[in-house]
């Protein structure tokens, strides 16, 4: 991967995280635009972000990001107080795929689509010179470092210094790439080391405060967790917890075994209803599969299933991982794993990646951790469940790597990566969550787009998350089509997405949207299995079967490669599920025949 390629994958991710977490709490970013938090010169870029339930909040991200990348670029230039053809050159080589960012600055277009030494130039000197407050004129009103700011204030509403170390493996990135753009020079090895030494002091402060402040919450949470216990009853939890698992998308098999348990645990409880014995069984879980196929979601649903048959006194659900259990001295990892375990008691702890607890390097406390968990495993059999998730090759060496872990954990669950089908459906609910509609033509599009990058997968395979980040790409291209309209933009245009929006450089040999106005769908009604074919306007809508007058959503990612020359990989991937209509509407929905 080229150096630019690999920023731009940096930055898109850490500006997708950033945006999860100020977006999902936009009432918590109000409060840090007062006097008495970060600063002042924060508070009007944040109310211009938020305002509208955050409607500008994703580009200014993004182009804070980008004034985060100049400023390093600049300084580092300046080290030698001399601009090199070299270094100009690197620059613009570097932002080739990341000034896109700046796209809803309208002063800064010319540049969008990567420019050259001369023209990186340009952009500099319009940069410093720009008092706006994404600008570099910080003397003139520019907001100084404005992408730190707010990626700290994720870290403090998230609790965690994780996003501050992203930003600053970026920098420092970014720092060396320009330093070595000329040859290091005494001045540039003291400027590296300045800037490294600089944000290890800032990440150890935000470190230092979330820790102080966790501190004054353990008390309060203890008596909060007991508040949520008594909010909800157990028969109100079992219904939540099988609800949320029927309303999974895809994830059969994991579904069925949930179920299965949840079958036992019913007529266990009823026979203890009746005074007749109870079958004792383990109940602690290993989830193998890849990132973004549910584990999380699914062991939270877990948690209210098991409380609502109470085999758990309460519902709450902790999630762990080898940074909150072990330690760095001797001694230290009992400690914090038993904290772990004290707060889980009587719930669920999740512990995700647990393969990296049994690492072989010599200095390394992690099976501290795995012998401390064991026994708290055995001495609360009956007020903890414990669930292990990673990846799957790596679980199966890490619970073969101890007989403890084999006889601990009986019930094994695999999730399988998402399907096209799947993975059309997860995008299509964020679309509805927030209130966007995909037309047939980008429907059609991102159902071929999907499955190019389902057919090229390998072990990190996104899945849901990989949906997420196109999704978000998506919608920043719908921003960019928008605002380079000349036409007013109704409300319709805001809330439609057409093919020209979608991320098409995720797949391989994919550059823009696919004709398939001649192009068919095989479609089976859910209810009479009546087989037929439909054409690209009926895709996503509501129609009718012409055998049974059974109303349901068209699918759309069931696309006849022979109508499409060049495509593969429907026929190859496809489940004979995926052919099914789904939404079954009431008889008095308007429907298409």
């Amino acid at each position: 991967m080229s150096n630019a390629k690999k920023l731009e994958s940096m930055l898109e991710f850490l500006c997708n995280d950033v945006y999860e977490v100020l977006s999902d709490n936009l009432d918590k970013v109000l409060k840090f635009t007062g006097p008495d938090k970060l600063a002042e010169r924060i508070t009007g870029l944040l109310q211009l972000a938020i305002q509208d339930e955050g409607a500008l909040l994703k580009p200014v991200i993004n182009a804070a990001a980008i004034n985060s990348v100049l400023t390093i670029l600049r300084n580092g230039i300046l080290t030698d107080t001399e601009v090199a053809d070299s270094e100009l050159q690197v620059s613009a080589e570097l932002l080739k795929h990341s000034l896109h960012r700046f796209s809803f600055m309208e002063d800064y277009k010319q540049y969008l689509y990567g420019c050259n030494a001369e023209e990186f130039r340009e952009l500099l000197i319009q940069w410093e010179a720009d008092n706006s407050w994404l600008g570099g004129a910080i003397l003139d009103g520019a907001v100084i470092e404005p992408f730190r700011l707010l990626v700290m204030i994720a870290c403090d509403i998230k609790k965690t210094p994780a996003l501050f170390q992203s930003y600053r493996k970026i920098l420092l990135l970014t720092a060396k790439i320009i330093l070595n753009a000329n040859g290091i020079q005494k001045e540039d090895q003291t400027y590296f080391a300045q800037l490294s030494k600089g944000l290890s002091e800032i990440e150890a402060a935000i470190c230092q405060d979330l820790e102080t402040e966790a501190e004054q919450r353990s008390t309060q949470e203890s008596v909060g967790s007991e508040k949520t216990t008594s909010q909800i009853t157990p028969e109100e939890s079992l219904k939540q917890g099988l609800r949320e698992l029927n309303a999974l998308i895809g994830l059969d098999a994991v579904k069925a075994e949930v179920t299965r348990m949840a079958n036992f645990l019913n007529i266990r409880q009823q026979r203890q209803a009746q005074g007749m014995p109870v079958a004792s069984q383990t109940l602690h879980f290993v989830f193998t599969g890849n990132p973004g196929t549910g584990k999380t979601t699914v062991a939270r649903i877990i948690a209210k299933i098991l409380y609502g048959y109470q085999i758990l006194r309460t519902p709450n659900f902790l999630e762990a991982d080898r940074a909150t259990m072990v330690g760095g001295y001797i001694g230290q990892t009992a400690i914090k794993t038993n904290e772990v375990i004290a707060k889980a008691t009587d719930g669920v702890l999740f512990i995700d990646e647990a393969y990296t607890l049994a690492k072989s390097s010599g200095q390394d406390y992690g099976q501290e951790a795995i012998d401390t968990l064991l026994k708290k495993m055995e001495d609360l059999r009956e007020r903890l469940v414990v669930i292990v998730a990673g990846y799957p090759v790596e679980m199966a060496d890490f619970i073969e790597s101890n007989p403890g872990l084999e006889s601990r954990f009986s019930r094994y669950i695999v999730f399988e990566d998402y399907h096209v089908s799947d993975l059309c459906q997860i995008f299509e609910m964020m679309c509805n969550s927030n209130a966007y509609q995909l037309t047939p033509a980008a429907r059609g599009n991102l159902a071929i787009l999907l499955n190019r990058v389902f057919t090229d997968r390998d072990q990190n395979f996104g899945n849901a998350r990989l949906v997420r980040n196109a999704y978000e790409r998506t919608l920043g291209n719908h921003a960019d089509r928008l605002s380079m309209s000349t036409e007013p933009i109704t409300r319709e245009a805001l809330s439609t997405i057409e093919a020209v929006d979608l991320p098409f450089r995720i797949a391989k040999g994919m550059t823009g949207p696919v004709d398939l106005k001649t192009s068919r769908w095989r479609v089976n009604c859910p209810h009479c299995e009546n087989t037929t074919i439909a054409s690209l306007p009926f895709l996503g809508q509501i129609v009718k079967c012409n055998a049974c007058d059974t109303r349901f959503r068209c699918p759309w990612w069931n696309l006849d490669r022979d109508s499409v020359p060049g495509l593969s990989g429907f026929e190859l991937y496809e489940r004979p599920s995926d052919l099914d209509g789904y939404d079954i509407q009431p008889e008095e929905t308007t429907a298409q025949t």
